[in-house]
């Protein structure tokens, strides 16, 4: 498959105008406007992944390969130390992370292969660490590890704290006797504490009077 070529002919001009927006900064020229959904396909039909680098969609389909591809363990960590490193926006860590249903069949082994990033200076390194616990250690056995590390975490990077107040706020739905506490004790950083405050409010599966509540929590 020459993945370039399908890219070009999947691209949307007006659809890339959209989606620059969402990635402020990042470079437009490497963004060729191809729908989350068709990348999604086309990342997993990919046969292997001998293609570039160069564009945003590119970058994103290597990602998608990680996930999608059924390769063993060893082979998705040592495809995973080339990308991680490579991500530079929200839009493909959050993606990519979503593809990465595996890790649900190896967390622990995947967890200790995590602690890198876990402890990288990076910003999306970071915020890699971050979506992955958020997305696939948000259980019974690994709940209390994951709220220690998110609220210990202080980070100057604006996306990884956008990433943790995330996770905090899907954990409050989950383990509202666990995050409550953490909210009272406004250990958080300023930024987090408000921020993932503002998720909770924004949630359709918490009700009126805890919303109200954590309201009052804001510093």
């Amino acid at each position: 498959m020459d993945v370039r070529k399908e890219l070009f002919t999947l691209a949307d001009a007006q659809y890339r105008d959209f989606h620059k927006k969402l990635i402020p900064g990042y470079d437009e020229n490497r963004i060729l406007g191809v729908r989350i959904p068709q990348l999604r396909k086309l990342g997993k039909k990919l046969e292997n992944d001998d293609f570039a680098w160069d564009y945003y969609e590119e970058v994103m389909l290597h990602g998608f390969y990680i996930g999608y591809k059924k390769l063993d363990l060893p082979e998705r960590l040592r495809l995973l130390d080339v990308f991680v490193p490579r991500i530079d926006n929200w839009a493909v860590c959050d993606c990519a992370v979503s593809s990465m249903r595996f890790i649900e069949k190896v967390r622990a082994p995947f967890l200790e292969y995590l602690q890198t990033y876990m402890n990288s200076e990076r910003e999306y390194e970071l915020r890699f660490a971050v979506v992955v616990l958020m997305d696939y250690y948000m259980t019974d056995d690994y709940i209390d590890m994951v709220l220690t590390y998110l609220q210990n975490l202080r980070s100057g990077f604006y996306y990884v704290n956008m990433a943790v107040a995330w996770a905090l706020s899907v954990a409050f739905v989950r383990y509202q006797g666990r995050v409550l506490p953490l909210l009272e004790a406004k250990n958080l950083s300023r930024e987090v504490q408000n921020r993932t405050i503002g998720k909770i409010r924004d949630s359709l599966r918490v009700d009126k009077e805890m919303k109200q509540y954590v309201k009052t929590l804001r510093v």
